[in-house]
């Protein structure tokens, strides 16, 4: 019979086990110690530093702020349901924002017109939003709806409240949504919205919602830090996946 092999333990695994150890004893915004400083500390190589330390951006634990590096903030809980980010982050006791990206008007093509049950060519609003939530920003939303179904919606929404709500009052009912979830990279317009290095490792939601006649209502893409963001689920017995 063969022995179970050992795992491993690498170098940076081993710095970045004492540097939890350190963040344990830190406050939210703390400044944490520049890679110099961990290296000559636990006299290890720089690149052995930034191995940890991009794990321990990854885990959500410290954070980027322009050069400096803090102790950051638990990651923001997002639940995989039909309610709306703002909704989610108040729950949490929270402030959820949004920063006007823009409005755009545009035409719907054969894929956005079969997604949206609509003609070829017919037009389409383009909400672009960066979310944050306490100041940072955490995501970057892109919503496109059928400009028919909401007249005047560009001229009267306030960028900065909930689209859910705001579909809601218009006696629109979100009975149920196709999601899709990947891991991605920001290209560089995207990180540069969201402040972040383009390695920054990213949760892409891509959503369609219907209401209560089966009809679609939006095709949202929303692509969230997975540094900032960790997203939750709950399933009952009585829930059978489709395959």
């Amino acid at each position: 019979m063969t022995a179970p092999v050992e795992p491993r333990v690498l170098k940076h695994q081993v710095v970045r086990a004492q540097l939890d150890r350190m963040l344990d004893n830190m406050q939210v915004g703390d400044p944490f110690p520049a890679e110099r400083e961990i290296a000559e500390t636990y006299d290890v190589a720089r690149e052995t530093v930034r191995q940890a330390l991009r794990e321990l951006l990854l885990a959500g634990r410290v954070e980027r702020r322009g050069r400096t590096t803090v102790v950051a903030r638990p990651k923001i809980q997002q639940p995989l349901a039909m309610g709306s980010y703002t909704e989610a982050v108040k729950s949490q006791g929270l402030s959820a924002g949004r920063i006007l990206v823009g409005w755009t008007d545009q035409v719907a093509d054969e894929p956005l017109a079969a997604t949206l049950s609509v003609a070829v060519g017919a037009p389409i609003i383009q909400l672009e939003r960066v979310l944050t939530t306490d100041g940072v920003r955490v995501g970057l939303e892109t919503t496109r709806l059928p400009a028919d179904r909401y007249p005047g919606l560009a001229r009267t929404f306030d960028y900065r409240d909930s689209l859910y709500a705001e579909i809601r009052s218009r006696g629109i009912a979100f009975e149920r949504t196709v999601d899709s979830i990947e891991t991605a990279l920001p290209d560089a317009r995207e990180s540069a919205l969201l402040t972040v290095d383009t390695r920054t490792p990213m949760f892409l939601l891509n959503r369609v919602s219907y209401d209560q006649n089966g009809i679609p209502i939006e095709q949202r893409r929303s692509l969230y830090r997975g540094d900032r963001m960790t997203f939750t689920a709950i399933m009952h017995a009585d829930q059978h996946p489709s395959m």
